[in-house]
């Protein structure tokens, strides 16, 4: 009794909720669908009606003729209203698709912007998202169903109420000679289900061999190494493992439908056979003999039509019910404290333990270190030592699992995470790029000040960004990339960087985070970047990751991370003197120089 309990309570909320969602997509357009569908309701089996009364009138047209005349007037004005009713029925179902798909697509949008950095290291995760924008239609479709359900069951009652009042055991019958569409048709729809969730992450799969494609960053390497015949064969070999499938899956439904059709159809041959014998008889008319066959096939075909609106209401609401749980998950690292840092703060890693979700290895373990405000940072170690994700866990992109983190002697955690982020330029390793205007792009770390061109200037100039424009026509107003974009200015690697860079110094902030900032630049750059980074940032705080160590050389402090935590810290000339591994790699790359 508990379970029924919780199951009909999980499905009027599941109802409740794309009833909800799909009104507030478009009210207008919602109002309008609901009553299109109860007009179409009601007005077939008025039509049916009349038309029997038409078609009796005539066998006896002397006695009845104006009755005749009035029903068939009213017959061909419904016929007209159904008609008109269709097209604008059409009109109000691409209007609506339209707003509805821009309502869910900007929930979609919104929600996982705040998700955190973790749900996206998920394949689960990423399933998730995939079948979430799938079923987003599935609100719409909810709600019909809703009212489909509603009509078909007002339907069957009015048409089987009519049937058995001809002959009661016509609407039973018809009925039971649904019964195995009924079961089957319940089957079938739970099938459908399981399949397409035994399917995504192979469809996930065949979308990403066909994507590569697509994608301008990765054409390169496809043409270059001719490895485009790998990917279409991988492709061809998921999408016949899936087509087989789904053809045999196919074959089968179409055989058993076909049998359970002819079963289904028995009725209208059975209250055919009977009206005939009735019409011959002189017990009915010959349109009554319409009437009952119109009857019981329309109570055959609205028994169909509720069997299948229950049966993808249920299917719905697992669908839903899925689609709910996406739409409550909550980003755990947005729940956040209310305290806002100082511009330069002092950041303290105390004893910290962290590894990617779903991976077994830490890359940080019992981590230590302190940044004092003011302090020029280098930080250095082999790839895969944990230097960039040391800079991930200070804006809070992820929480580590054991230790702590502090600004200025407080947890980071009861921090505004947004307001953390907000004190720190950054410019990333894998730095990105976008299909804009200049502008925008530069603009991006302090969007509120995009049209103000003093400062873009000086952001360009610090980081040597204006070389690159300063012969273009439309400057800041430039489009970079050309995925949209004709005459996009297309950019080397170390021209995106440099415009990355200026992004960063746009920001103006107190503390400077650059992660590889020269790492596809030029000598000439290179050295001018780090001159203006020691030098020209007098009373501000920087963190600079760089394999390149005579770019750290002028820090206040270097980090040696190795093995997960700092093994040796100091200034270069103090490390030098400790002959320990900032030493040897330093004495290694100096002895290629020599």
């Amino acid at each position: 009794m508990n379970k029924l309990k919780v199951f009909f309570s999980g499905l009027f909320r599941n109802v409740w909720f794309g009833i909800k969602t799909s009104f507030l997509a478009s009210k207008f357009y919602f109002s309008m669908k609901l009553l299109i569908l109860l007009s179409t309701t009601a007005i077939p089996l008025i039509n049916i009606w009349l038309w029997k009364e038409v078609l009796n009138g005539i066998v006896d047209y002397q006695n009845r003729s104006n009755s005749v005349i009035l029903c068939l007037t009213v017959y061909l004005a419904l016929q007209l209203t159904t008609y008109l009713l269709a097209k604008f029925n059409e009109y109000v179902d691409n209007r609506y698709s339209d707003e509805m798909q821009f309502y869910i697509e900007t929930v979609m949008m919104e929600k996982t912007s705040r998700m955190d950095l973790s749900f996206f290291d998920s394949a689960k995760m990423g399933d998730k998202v995939r079948h979430a924008r799938s079923n987003f239609n599935v609100m719409t479709q909810m709600t019909w169903l809703v009212f489909d359900i509603i009509s078909a069951f007002i339907n069957v009652i009015a048409t089987l109420v009519i049937v058995c009042a001809y002959k009661w055991w016509l609407g039973l019958a018809t009925l039971a000679l649904l019964i195995p569409f009924l079961l089957y048709n319940k089957k079938r729809t739970e099938r459908k289900l399981a399949m397409e969730k035994e399917q995504l992450r192979d469809n996930r799969r065949k979308d990403y061999y066909r994507d590569v494609f697509f994608n301008n960053d990765i054409q390169f390497e496809i043409k270059l190494n001719h490895i485009g015949p790998y990917f279409i064969q991988k492709y061809k070999e998921i999408w016949q493992k899936l087509y087989r499938i789904n053809k045999a899956e196919d074959i089968r439904h179409n055989i058993i439908n076909a049998l359970i059709m002819i079963v289904n159809v028995s009725s209208e041959f059975l209250v055919l056979t009977v009206s005939v014998f009735d019409v011959v008889g002189k017990r009915i008319g010959i349109g009554d003999l319409q009437y009952n066959l119109s009857m019981v096939t329309r109570l055959r075909g609205q028994a169909e039509t509720l069997v299948r609106a229950v049966n993808d209401f249920l299917n719905s609401n697992s669908r839903l019910l899925e689609l709910q749980e996406f739409m409550e998950i909550q980003p755990e690292l947005e729940k956040s404290g209310t305290l806002k840092p100082s511009k330069n703060p002092k950041i303290e890693f105390c004893n910290v333990s962290f590894r990617y979700p779903n991976a077994e290895q830490y890359v940080l373990k019992n981590c230590s270190f302190v940044i004092n405000p003011q302090e020029k940072i280098g930080l250095i170690g082999l790839n895969g030592a944990g230097k960039s994700t040391i800079i991930k866990l200070m804006f809070r992109f992820y929480d580590p699992e054991e230790g702590c983190i502090k600004l200025d002697g407080v947890d980071l955690k009861e921090y505004d995470v947004y307001a953390v982020r907000k004190v720190f330029g950054v410019l990333f390793q894998d730095y990105v790029t976008y299909c804009l205007p200049l502008r925008e792009i530069i603009a991006l770390s302090d969007f509120d000040e995009r049209f103000n061109d003093e400062k873009l200037k000086k952001a360009c100039g610090i980081s040597g960004a204006s070389e690159i424009i300063k012969d273009w026509e439309n400057g800041f107003d430039s489009v970079l990339g050309r995925y949209y974009a004709d005459n996009g200015k297309d950019l080397s690697g170390g021209q995106w960087q440099l415009v990355g860079l200026a992004r960063a110094y746009f920001k103006d902030s107190e503390y400077m985070i650059l992660d590889e900032p020269s790492a596809a630049l030029d000598p000439i750059s290179e050295d001018r970047i780090f001159e203006q980074l020691y030098h020209l940032s007098e009373g501000k705080s920087s963190v600079t990751i760089s394999h390149r160590l005579s770019n750290t050389t002028l820090a206040d402090k270097i980090f040696v991370i190795d093995d997960g935590h700092i093994i040796e810290q100091g200034s270069h000339f103090e490390l030098l003197k400790q002959n320990g591994k900032y030493a040897e790699l330093f004495n290694l790359q100096a002895s290629k120089y020599v």
